[in-house]
């Protein structure tokens, strides 16, 4: 990342992410037969997929027209590849061979940049998930942070959660389970959350600190078949939909990918070819250690292209930058780090200038 410093501080950097928070964003590791040739030019192209997926927030970018004419050879956007083993889940499955694909950030950057394409913030949105099972020994329950680790291989449970980690950790998105304490289920019995019902839903999900929250529940019929539903919702609208299936692995993936594909558009951003400028002031920076903090913290923001000292007052820090995208979206990026928080009484956006309260340590 380029920085140049003028008299107070100027910060370049491209549309790349912090090495620390993006660096697994460019980087794939795809099963494969064999180390043949055809092998790794297919693991190449199926991780570069999975690449694109994974910066994008959907599933379906490959199909995107505004893509296509800036697509070429995936192999052109390669920094390093090379065959490694795979964990011991994927080598149970009888592929024991995995290809390690890592692209060039800055050329996968300029590409999405020249097609225009939206963008999830390396700072990426964390959800709360409700996970439901119906299985024969213990019946319906809503499973949370501390059951979902005392399961054992085998169990029906335990199939849907590995499953899911795995389909969360292809798309690269955070997310946690509720407690389900007695807080919890006085705003949410197993009844109410097996029927998808929304209101409660949304109310036992307001204690968390979450960016949102969808609902999954899954069983095992009588014939066999895994059938199930999810459910979310998300600035006011509301979505649910079956799905069955012979392959619990296969139906999670679909769903994870469905629900995803909605829910995270709301927290991407179109690199502009152009930039737009702001004030960012933030009150209560009282010692040379917060100051260097807030700068740093603000250069570490992805839709920040350009930042320049403004003025220093009194604990009054104010400072000029240039954005790569909307206002809102660096308003949340900004609540993320929690390093300030914004004024409940004032909102400026409209005026060009954000402001906020210090509290980091």
């Amino acid at each position: 990342m380029l920085k140049r410093w003028l008299i107070g501080i100027f910060i370049c950097f491209s549309l790349a992410i912090s090495a620390s928070q993006g660096a697994d964003l460019y980087r794939v590791l795809v099963p494969v037969d064999d180390q043949t040739k055809e092998s790794r030019e297919a693991g190449i192209e199926i991780a570069f997929s999975k690449m694109l997926i994974k910066l994008t927030g959907n599933s379906q970018i490959l199909q995107s027209p505004q893509l296509k004419p800036f697509l070429i050879d995936p192999k052109a956007f390669l920094d390093s590849v090379g065959f490694n083993q795979l964990s011991d889940s994927a080598a149970k499955k009888n592929i024991a061979t995995g290809l390690d694909v890592k692209f060039d950030r800055p050329l996968v950057d300029k590409l999405l940049k020249q097609a225009q394409l939206p963008i999830i913030p390396a700072v990426r949105p964390k959800f709360l998930v409700w996970l439901m099972v119906d299985d024969i020994a213990q019946g319906r329950r809503v499973l949370d942070e501390s059951t979902s680790k005392q399961l054992q291989s085998g169990d029906h449970s335990f199939e849907l959660v590995e499953a899911f980690e795995r389909a969360m950790q292809a798309r690269s998105i955070s997310y946690f389970l509720p407690s389900y304490d007695l807080e919890d289920q006085l705003s949410l019995s197993v009844k109410d959350a097996w029927a998808m019902k929304i209101d409660p839903l949304n109310n036992a999900s307001q204690r968390y600190d979450a960016d949102g929250w969808f609902a999954l529940r899954v069983f095992k019929a009588s014939d066999g078949q895994i059938r199930g539903a999810w459910a979310y919702q998300e600035a006011g609208k509301r979505q649910m939909n079956d799905f069955y299936g012979d392959s619990m692995t296969d139906l999670i993936d679909t769903s994870v990918d469905q629900v995803l594909d909605t829910l995270l558009q709301s927290h991407t951003y179109v690199p502009k070819l152009e930039t737009d400028k702001l004030l960012v002031q933030i009150d209560g920076v009282l010692s040379y250690k917060n100051y260097q903090m807030a700068l740093r913290g603000l250069e570490q923001l992805e839709l920040v292209e350009a930042l320049q000292l403004y003025s220093v007052n009194k604990g009054e820090l104010v400072v000029a930058i240039e954005i790569n995208g909307s206002v809102e979206l660096l308003h949340a990026e900004l609540i993320r780090t929690g390093l300030v928080e914004s004024y409940l009484s004032s909102d400026n956006r409209s005026i060009g200038r954000l402001t906020y309260n210090w509290v980091g340590q």
